[in-house]
């Protein structure tokens, strides 16, 4: 949503989740409490609690934030088919790389809690659409092993401890990618 068109209220939940990101990724989930992310929001504890009733609301409010601005983003630059898997990796990526640890922990929250508007799903929903729009007949699995891929390559740099910059990523990604969708078999 552009800025200039957000109410008061809603450039204010934005404010904390930005802060409240920010501070997870470099101080840990668990260590972070809502009087530091109001502090570093500049606004009052009460308001962060008024957006947020807890750590939980506070983490889904972000990641079905990161959904919509992927979305947005894949629909402002028009993309369909290939172009739009292409896309909706880099953008993902990209977003990976500015917050790499508290996207790992967002991705695996998602994963176990099966609310309704999973962003793990709607990334493999987009991925299968883009498929199905290229003409790929097995669009579901590709998009499982895409999707893997993507798991794998950010795993990758964790485990490794490598450092998360998007332009190396993806090019890494994007060979991953013309991989499987190389497989004619698939």
């Amino acid at each position: 949503m552009e800025s200039s068109k957000m109410s008061k209220k809603e450039k204010s939940r934005q404010k904390i989740m930005h802060a409240a990101k920010g501070l997870f990724e470099r101080d840990g989930i668990e260590n972070v409490t809502f009087t530091q992310i109001a502090e570093e929001a500049d606004v009052c504890r009460t308001t962060v609690f008024n957006h947020f009733a807890g750590t939980r609301e506070l983490m889904l409010a972000i990641s079905r934030q990161e959904i919509e601005d992927i979305k947005q983003y894949c629909s402002l630059h028009n993309m369909k088919g290939k172009t739009l898997v292409y896309g909706l990796y880099d953008k993902l990526i990209d977003d990976t790389v500015c917050y790499p640890v508290l996207t790992g922990k967002l991705i695996n929250n998602a994963i176990i809690n099966h609310q309704d508007d999973n962003p793990v799903k709607i990334i493999e929903e987009m991925t299968e659409e883009g498929l199905r729009a290229a003409g790929k007949k097995r669009a579901e699995e590709l998009a499982v092993l895409i999707e893997g891929a993507y798991f794998g390559l950010t795993n990758h740099y964790h485990i490794n401890d490598k450092t998360f910059d998007g332009k190396i990523m993806k090019e890494e990604f994007h060979k991953l990618l013309d991989y499987i969708l190389s497989r004619e078999e698939i």
